[in-house]
């Protein structure tokens, strides 16, 4: 019986020392980080994967960041607002937490108002009126919540100028977001060359944050979100794009002034959490072949899935799951998806989010005790770095 409990012992031991390894290898080091082709790499010229999770100010987990690091994240995504850009002693403090638990932050600015008042902060998730500004310009004068505009387009820029020379010598910080989710529908963010640029153009406005960002600190990561066509992407009426519309980034790239710090993202949910249609399968491979993944395939640009998640509790789930694992880990080849060579790395992920919440969709990584929620774990894993 000895001898068995020995032998127990020692597995466990080696298991957990071999887990250890896995996360430890996902780790981001010799940054800063630049692209090339379709990868993102560090300062020695090695494909790394981004495996972030994300978080929001003041969702209570900034406290856990030894957990995320443990579950095989490297990065948090870190929200703020432009109402808060007064506030970045805030995101200080959580920066400082993930840098001594050896996490990157990549910030996102994921509204101007920081959503109406209320329980459900409408327009925090996503701004309603589509835009990247709430007053002036193509707006209403509002955030399309009801909440009086105070965001133009020449703050929203000197905002990001604020967040670049303050986080200019910040090793921790690796990346700018430039905006949460813009919505495709008509009258609001759009992407090609027309008549509404550049009032409505998320293309131009990307180009434009990203130079000034770069301007002050050329070392970071640019990252630009496609407009949510949810009816039709811009290169086929026949494909929608809930997730972020880049069809046609390929053909009107986002041009910045340092050529290797673009990264592209979309943000995928399955259907009871996005609602749409279908979230797994062939049909939505081939969508996802069309709105983003040629850009990954052909090697034009790196694409980092910046926004996914769901409990893992339902078959839905867990098919939406299935088909992400695969085509971002390169296994989808033969269906038009990306591959990878030796020394290549997947596409990058960003799980939601860090925290829990009893009534969520998701609830979070965390279980109501504060420890990992296994099924969730058991998913997001299989997205680290190879």
């Amino acid at each position: 019986m000895r001898s068995l409990i020995l032998l127990l012992t020692l597995t466990t031991i080696a298991g957990a020392a071999s887990s250890s390894a896995r996360a430890a290898a996902s780790v981001l080091t010799a940054t800063p980080l630049s692209t090339r082709g379709s990868q993102i790499v560090n300062a020695k010229g090695d494909a790394v994967r981004i495996v972030s999770v994300g978080m929001w100010p003041d969702n209570g987990a900034d406290d856990k960041m030894g957990l995320i690091a443990e579950a095989g994240f490297n990065t948090v995504r870190l929200d703020w607002s432009n109402r808060s850009i007064d506030k970045l002693a805030v995101l200080d403090r959580i920066i400082a937490n993930a840098g001594r638990s050896h996490l990157k932050v990549i910030l996102d600015d994921h509204s101007n108002e920081a959503g109406a008042p209320g329980p459900w902060k409408p327009c925090y998730a996503q701004q309603v009126n589509g835009l990247w500004y709430d007053s002036g310009g193509a707006s209403d004068g509002t955030d399309g919540c009801h909440n009086r505009g105070t965001v133009t387009q020449e703050k929203f820029i000197e905002d990001w100028r604020t967040v670049a020379r303050h986080f200019r010598s910040n090793p921790t910080v690796i990346g700018y977001d430039l905006w949460n989710e813009p919505s495709g529908y008509p009258g609001m963010s759009t992407w090609e060359p027309g008549e509404r640029d550049p009032m409505h153009n998320i293309r131009l406005m990307c180009e434009r944050a990203g130079n000034a960002i770069l301007a002050i600190d050329p070392a970071k990561l640019i990252v630009c979100e496609g407009p949510m066509n949810a009816q039709r992407s811009l290169a086929d009426p026949r494909t929608p794009a809930p997730w972020g519309d880049l069809s046609v980034a390929g053909k009107y790239p986002v041009q910045l002034s340092v050529a290797d710090k673009l990264v592209y993202s979309v943000h995928d949910y399955p259907t009871e959490i996005g609602g749409y249609k279908p979230d797994s399968g062939p049909v939505k491979v081939g969508q996802m072949n069309t709105v983003w993944g040629y850009l990954v395939r052909d090697h034009i640009a790196p694409v980092w899935i910046g926004e996914m998640g769901a409990n893992m509790t339902t078959a839905d789930q867990r098919a939406w799951a299935k088909t992400l694992i695969d085509y971002a880990n390169g296994e989808l080849g033969a269906a038009g998806g990306p591959t990878f060579a030796d020394g290549e790395q997947g596409v990058g992920t960003d799980w939601w989010f860090a925290g829990y919440q009893a009534y969520g969709n998701p609830t979070g990584i965390f279980d109501v005790t504060g420890h990992l929620n296994a099924l969730q774990r058991a998913t997001y894993s299989q997205f680290r770095g190879r």
